[in-house]
């Protein structure tokens, strides 16, 4: 998981639009432009992280190209799936998740019983 991930930068989900991605670079450069702090931090899994210009047009950059586009969407969505299977194990009791040993994640999931 890198912090730098595009769609973290632009506050986007992976479903964001090529559209979406453009607009939101464009806010978010003109609060970068006003001192706005709301253009200078963004949200990631590890926390609040500054941001500049550069790191924001490099972004939109990336996500410009459909197969950089697609690679950043995949990284979002599977921490997105630890981030949930961490939830549902910690409410069912197990301090397992997608990162646990196998054996024991499979005793958590559809595998339960093999």
């Amino acid at each position: 998981m890198t912090p730098r991930n595009p769609y973290y930068v632009l506050g986007l989900g992976p479903d964001a639009t090529p559209g979406e991605i453009e607009r939101e670079g464009r806010k978010i450069l003109a609060l970068i432009d006003v001192g706005s702090p709301r253009g200078l931090k963004y949200e990631c899994p590890l926390g609040e992280l500054d941001r500049d210009a550069t790191l924001v047009r490099e972004s939109i950059a990336l996500l410009r190209d459909p197969k950089a586009r697609a690679k950043y969407a995949c990284l979002v969505r599977l921490v997105s799936l630890d981030a949930s299977a961490r939830e549902v194990a910690e409410k069912k009791g197990h301090r397992a998740s997608l990162g646990a040993p196998l054996p024991e994640a499979m005793a958590l999931g559809p595998f339960r019983g093999l």
